[in-house]
């Protein structure tokens, strides 16, 4: 594995990491500025400011969320990485949800996200 692939598999973890602890300021770290993110099950890109906003108030909504056993694949400009995202509810209800993102990398920052859910599982 080249050094390049070793970065960009830091970087999955790095920001997966922070996402689950709510430190925004090192997810900001991983976004390069004019990073978009598009989701699958609503169609719709997202800037990064709207990602982050997005991600502040989507961690009110649970008690905990996990990215769980991530399978991460690196290439030369970005990485891939399946998981299960894990959430407890404040209730204390579980539910987990299989997922998929695939990630554009450029000069060690993401350039542009695509995550795919299953949107079935939302019922």
């Amino acid at each position: 594995m080249t050094s390049l692939h070793t970065e960009h598999r830091r970087l999955c973890n790095d920001l997966f990491d922070a996402i689950e602890c709510g430190d925004l300021t090192t997810v900001d770290r991983c976004y390069a500025p004019d990073m978009t993110m598009w989701f699958n099950v609503t169609g719709a890109t997202s800037t990064r400011q709207e990602n982050l906003t997005a991600l502040r108030e989507g961690a009110a909504l649970h008690r905990r969320r996990t990215y769980d056993d991530r399978q991460i694949h690196t290439f030369d400009d970005g990485f891939l990485v399946q998981y299960t995202t894990t959430v407890v509810t404040h209730r204390g209800d579980k539910r987990a949800l299989s997922a998929c993102l695939v990630a554009e990398v450029h000069d060690g920052r993401i350039t542009k996200l695509m995550e795919y859910m299953d949107s079935g599982q939302f019922k």
